[in-house]
C-alpha cells in the first residue's frame, strides 16, 4: 500500500509541477503529510487529449465512485487538482469543489511571469551578464507590461472568438501572427485583415448580432485597465515573446536549443510563493488535507 496521502494532479509537464508541487511543499511538509505530484501526462487520455482533459475526466470519475477522499485500513487519502483557469470564468464552466485549484490568471505560466525575476532568469539561462540584463528588462513585472500591452489586439481576437464560442483562426492555441517580431508592435494591415474577418464569422454565427464582439472586446479593455491582462492573456506566450527578444538582442551568440522552455523554468525557479495566490492555494491544500484528519497521529 502507497504511503503517499496527498496526490496533486497537474495539468503540464513544463512548470506545473514545480509550481503547484512547491504550493504542497509549503503547505504540507510541515505539517508532515506525504505528497506526491503527477502530471496529466501519466493518466490514460484519448488520441491527442489535452492535460485538462484528462484532468477533468479523472476527477469525474472519482467524483461518481465517492473516492476524492478515501480511507482504506485506517489510511486516509486525498485527491487534488490543479488546473489553469483559461478563461473558463467567462464561459461558466469552472469546477465547484474543494478538490479543484485553479490559477488566478489565465494559466500558471502567467504566476511564474508575475512573481518571477525575468532579468535574473535570462541571465540565468542564457549566461548573459547580470547588468545587461537588468537595463534590457527592467525591474519585476516591466517586461511583462509590455509583452503583454503589445499583444493587446492578438488577446481581443482570442477572447472574442472563445467568448462567441466560434473555432476561429484567432484562439489562445496559436501565438500572435500579428506581432512580428514577437517582441514588436502589431501590423496594422495584418491586424485589419483578421478583425474583418472574424467580426463576418461572428455576425453570420450569431445572425447579424455584434453583441459579441463588441462586449468581449470592452472586457479585456477594461481588464488592461485595471492592471489586469494575466486574466485574459495566456501566460505560455510570455516564454515565446522572450525568447525571441533575447535571441535577438544578446549581446553575444547564445545557445537558443528549447529556449523558451528553458526560459519559463528559470523565471519560475525566482519565484517566491508569497503572492495573495500561492498563500490562498497553500492555505486551501492544508485546509483540505486537515478535513481529511490529515496528518493522522503515529
Amino acid at each position: 500500500m502507497s504511503s503517499i496521502e496527498f496526490f496533486a494532479y497537474v495539468e503540464g509537464s513544463h512548470t506545473d509541477g514545480y509550481v503547484h508541487g512547491t504550493n504542497c511543499d509549503i503547505a504540507l511538509t510541515s505539517a508532515k503529510v506525504s505528497y506526491e505530484v503527477v502530471p496529466a501526462n501519466r493518466l490514460p487520455g484519448v488520441g491527442n487529449s489535452g492535460g485538462k482533459t484528462r484532468l477533468i475526466s479523472f476527477f469525474e470519475e472519482l467524483e461518481r465512485a465517492g473516492a476524492l477522499t478515501t480511507t482504506l485500513q485506517g489510511k486516509t487519502t486525498v485527491v487534488a487538482f490543479f488546473m489553469d483557469k483559461d478563461v473558463d470564468d467567462a464561459t461558466g464552466s469552472l469546477i465547484n469543489s474543494n478538490h479543484v485549484f485553479y490559477t488566478d490568471f489565465y494559466d500558471v505560466e502567467n504566476h511564474v511571469f508575475h512573481e518571477g525575476d525575468v532579468a535574473k532568469a535570462v541571465a540565468s539561462a542564457c549566461s548573459l551578464p547580470p547588468n545587461w540584463c537588468r537595463a534590457t528588462f527592467g525591474a519585476a513585472g516591466l517586461w511583462q507590461a509590455n509583452a503583454a500591452r503589445n499583444w493587446i489586439d492578438w488577446v481581443r481576437l482570442c477572447y472574442t472568438s472563445k467568448i462567441s464560442r466560434m473555432a476561429s483562426e484567432t484562439n489562445y492555441g496559436r501565438p500572435s501572427p500579428i506581432n512580428y517580431p514577437p517582441y514588436g508592435a502589431v501590423d496594422t494591415g495584418s491586424l485589419a485583415k483578421l478583425e474583418n474577418r472574424l467580426h463576418k464569422k461572428i455576425r453570420k454565427h450569431c445572425d447579424g448580432s455584434c453583441a459579441d464582439w463588441s462586449i468581449s472586446r470592452q472586457e479585456v479593455d477594461r481588464l488592461y485597465s485595471a492592471n489586469q491582462w494575466d486574466r485574459v492573456f495566456k501566460g505560455k506566450w510570455y516564454a515565446h515573446i522572450l525568447a525571441a527578444e533575447v535571441s535577438a538582442r544578446a549581446p553575444y551568440p547564445i545557445d537558443t536549443k528549447h529556449l523558451a522552455t528553458t526560459l519559463a523554468k528559470q523565471v519560475a525557479a525566482t519565484m517566491a510563493f508569497s503572492s495573495p495566490w500561492a498563500k490562498r492555494t497553500q492555505a486551501r491544500i492544508i485546509g483540505l488535507a486537515s478535513a481529511a484528519g490529515l496528518p493522522h497521529s503515529p
